[in-house]
């Protein structure tokens, strides 16, 4: 049960806590590969995790970085065979026995291709951590003026006794858990920058096959407010840093996005030949062309496929 980790990481004092925490809560820590693009000044100390033989640093010169995805595909482009495949931001906790535990739910939803994703609740690294929390399912909010959506999430209904993952019409890039194709088939595009990212990640995936869904249980945390912290937009304010603008990435990527999603084509960074963007649609209550959602999607109710693709009701969640 082999598992290949990706771990994005910008100047993020997080990250050795987070490689260390992922290896110690696992049941089988010498089953992973723990890939990393680390973007950093020089003035991190890595030297916890950097003779580990099961993780590997993609080293870079924060100032050279191109965004989130642009990092997340140079990882995909280290990936190796693996049974199984978790995405994860350099600033994440894990539940105990988190490895079986995400591959029973995959198992649990009976589909051929399932993947496991959602927002995790949140930790703060300077308070006690508590292991609280609930799991969560992505919901509608809005567009942006050029025709993105915007996502917020809620709590799962009745998630302490659905007894299986919960369907999805969204992934979240900071816990993606999907079988070992996935970077094969859904390679990063690394000209999106933020915008975008999650949506475009949610359709590829689903034209590609896979099925969507949230787990029903807290598989990990997420530090979300990192007030202070270093991000990618405060670093890349001028055209010195990576040769562009942080907005003028910004800019470039929502018209990509913007076409992809009204103009979609099938190719290896464009949408899956298994399923069409007008199938996704219909399933996720989304109108690319006309910017509305249903109800439905703005209320997080539990999607279903359309006739011809729908499986059989999934088992029950199990844990091995």
């Amino acid at each position: 049960m082999t598992i290949f980790v990706s771990v994005a990481a910008y100047r993020d004092p997080e990250l050795v806590p987070t490689v260390l925490d992922c290896l110690a809560k696992a049941r089988h820590p010498d089953d992973l590969r723990i890939v990393v693009n680390w973007q950093h000044l020089g003035d991190e100390d890595v030297s916890a995790i950097r003779d580990d033989p099961r993780v590997t640093l993609i080293e870079f010169d924060a100032r050279e970085s191109r965004g989130a995805c642009w990092a997340r595909a140079e990882v995909m482009r280290h990936y190796r065979a693996a049974d199984w495949f978790l995405q994860i931001d350099s600033h994440t906790r894990f539940a105990q026995d988190w490895d079986v535990r995400c591959v029973a739910a995959a198992r649990a939803t009976g589909a051929e291709k399932p993947i496991i994703s959602g927002y995790p609740p949140m930790y703060e690294p300077d308070t006690e951590f508590t292991g609280a929390g609930e799991p969560t399912r992505i919901i509608m909010k809005d567009w942006t003026e050029d025709g993105v959506p915007t996502f917020n999430q809620s709590v799962v209904p009745d998630w302490q006794t659905l007894g299986r993952p919960f369907r999805a019409r969204f992934l979240a890039a900071g816990f993606l858990f999907a079988p070992g194709s996935f970077p094969l088939e859904v390679p990063y595009d690394p000209t999106i920058y933020f915008h975008g990212e999650e949506i475009t990640l949610s359709v590829r995936a689903f034209t590609w096959g896979y099925d969507l869904f949230h787990p029903t249980e807290v598989l990990a945390w997420h530090f979300y407010i990192r007030q202070d912290r270093p991000r990618h937009w405060d670093d890349h304010g001028d055209a010195v840093t990576s040769g562009k603008h942080w907005w003028a990435r910004e800019r470039a990527s929502r018209r990509r996005v913007g076409n992809m999603l009204r103009y979609p084509s099938v190719g290896r960074l464009g949408m899956g030949p298994v399923r069409t963007v007008a199938e996704y649609s219909e399933y996720a209550g989304l109108d690319f062309a006309h910017r509305t959602a249903t109800p439905e999607a703005l209320e997080g109710a539990e999607p279903v496929l359309s006739q011809g693709t729908e499986q059989a009701h999934p088992p029950e969640l199990v844990h091995l």
